[in-house]
């Protein structure tokens, strides 16, 4: 007795080389929403820490250093220093998540292995991460600014457009971060990342005092800081001090996260190829 055996569609791997991902997928809404269903079902813990954290920021700093500082740049110190934890909320939270969130989810849990065997190509499931790790770090930032408004410190309506900064800062740092992952081997490996790139990055991008602060043989590592240009753009949106400035620096971190986005996805996809 013969049997009939139904054709099965072969498995394709992905390519490999340098490809064009198209992030706007609906593979990669079902990676985020799956890291936001996760994420909501844990809100107890998750939900208030931002928050806390914005106003013990802003209490330590802005009312507490504040004291000694009067002005920088025609601002109070507790202004100029809001649009500076914005965007260094924005920095860790969009970076430890697609470290060591990500990392787990690979490593340790093999749900990318898991994600993989469905439709959904690898491609989708790094931009899934990626948008999930933004939007995460816009809603930490966006805390502060709900804090500020609350304390009656927000000076122009343009702070309205800081959260879509945010987003944008976000995917840019969170890409940086899975760049990282794709090519570390364990958790103590990210020890390099944290001391040489996030940590400087807080510290020499204008969160807490101007960039004309610094020694001129030293300024050159906050304009290389990604950092940076978030900070300045965000700043300008918060205190409502619309310039030309402003758009360049837009530019630059619009181009800094297409190139970090692609880098990030092609060195995934070889990670997980091998």
């Amino acid at each position: 007795m013969s049997k009939n055996y139904s054709a099965q569609p072969a498995m394709t791997l992905p390519r490999k080389g340098l490809s064009l991902p198209n992030p706007f997928t609906l593979g990669t809404y079902r990676v985020f929403q799956r890291n936001r269903d996760v994420f909501l079902k844990l809100w107890k813990t998750e939900l208030w820490p931002p928050i806390v954290e914005a106003l013990l920021s802003l209490f330590a700093f802005g009312f507490g250093l504040g004291v000694y500082i009067t002005q920088v740049n025609g601002q109070s110190y507790i202004q100029f220093i809001a649009a500076g934890l914005i965007f260094s909320s924005v920095l860790f939270t969009a970076s430890f998540e697609c470290m060591f969130g990500t990392f787990i989810r690979m490593q340790q849990e093999k749900v990318f292995d898991a994600i993989i065997a469905t439709p959904v190509s690898i491609e989708e499931v790094v931009s899934g991460e990626i948008f999930f790790a933004a939007v995460r770090a816009t809603f930490n930032g966006t805390c502060v600014i709900a804090v500020m408004a609350v304390l009656q410190l927000t000076p122009s309506w343009w702070v309205l457009l800081v959260p879509p900064l945010a987003l944008l800062t976000g995917f840019l740092l969170a890409s940086i971060a899975v760049v990282v992952t794709s090519l570390v081997s364990s958790f103590t490996s990210f020890n390099y990342y944290i001391t040489l790139g996030v940590i400087p990055m807080q510290l020499f991008s204008s969160v807490f005092f101007p960039v004309s602060q610094l020694p001129e043989n030293v300024r050159w590592v906050a304009y290389l800081s990604p950092l940076y240009p978030a900070v300045e753009a965000g700043r300008s949106l918060y205190m409502g001090d619309i310039h030309a400035g402003l758009l360049l620096n837009l530019v630059w971190i619009l181009a800094l996260t297409v190139v970090f986005y692609l880098l990030a996805v092609n060195l995934m996809r070889r990670r997980l190829i091998k």
